[in-house]
């Protein structure tokens, strides 16, 4: 029986299969999670924003925001010249109303002069249930951004963290390094070091961090500033 769930969520004659109109009545995380579970192998079809209908039914939205109804049909078929065309005027878009509300601008959206991100959210959904059902899974480039951008981009908490952690490593590397071979370091020379203002620089610690760890980085290097070989450092 699994072999009917093989093919673009299709069984024999025409029509889904049983795992796909499964999770089409009940389009949710935890219908997928349960349908996948119990069939690991079994091709389920996910497309789920109710295509043209939708698209009729909100055509006047889109065609107030400067969408243009057909672009969003042709991303049904999973046309990747309109998907990167939407795409780029859903970033500018936003980048407009940020800019808007940069300069103290409010209620942008009811007052008409930016886009609802339910409605570009919308989009990208369409975006990515026409590739499914049409099984062409590859994302075109400007469509991946305005989901990154969606979803936090490099701004999001984590990405924050793994860049501060960065930073943090290479400061403290320059600062072993310069102790080793006798130098006087501390923030503000490290800040000089590396254009930037001792306040920034000196956030990226806890108290008493920096010197604590700039001690112990220290120890990798020798009296030159060459590193040691790794059985060697602390």
């Amino acid at each position: 029986m699994e072999d009917e769930y093989r093919q673009w969520g299709t069984k024999e004659g025409g029509g889904f299969n049983e795992l796909t109109l499964a999770y089409k009545h009940n389009p949710t995380m935890e219908t997928y999670l349960a349908l996948r579970r119990a069939h690991p192998d079994a091709e389920i079809e996910i497309s789920a924003s109710r295509g043209l209908d939708t698209l009729f039914r909100i055509e006047q939205e889109l065609q107030k925001h400067g969408f243009d109804p057909s672009d969003i049909a042709a991303i049904l078929d999973a046309d990747h010249e309109a998907i990167s065309k939407v795409s780029l005027q859903c970033m500018e878009k936003l980048i407009a109303a940020k800019e808007l509300a940069a300069k103290g601008e409010t209620h942008l959206v009811g007052r008409g002069m930016a886009v609802p991100l339910a409605l570009i959210d919308w989009i990208i959904m369409v975006a990515l249930d026409g590739m499914s059902w049409t099984e062409q899974l590859e994302i075109p480039r400007d469509l991946i951004v305005l989901i990154q951008n969606r979803l936090g981009g490099i701004q999001g908490k984590y990405y924050r963290n793994s860049e501060l952690r960065e930073r943090k490593q290479n400061a403290l590397f320059i600062a072993g390094q310069m102790l080793a071979r006798g130098e006087k370091t501390g923030i503000r020379q490290l800040a000089r070091l590396l254009g930037l203002e001792a306040s920034s620089v000196s956030r990226w610690f806890a108290e008493g961090e920096f010197e604590r760890e700039s001690q112990r980085y220290a120890s990798w290097f020798d009296e030159n500033g060459s590193l040691k070989p790794l059985l060697h450092r602390k």
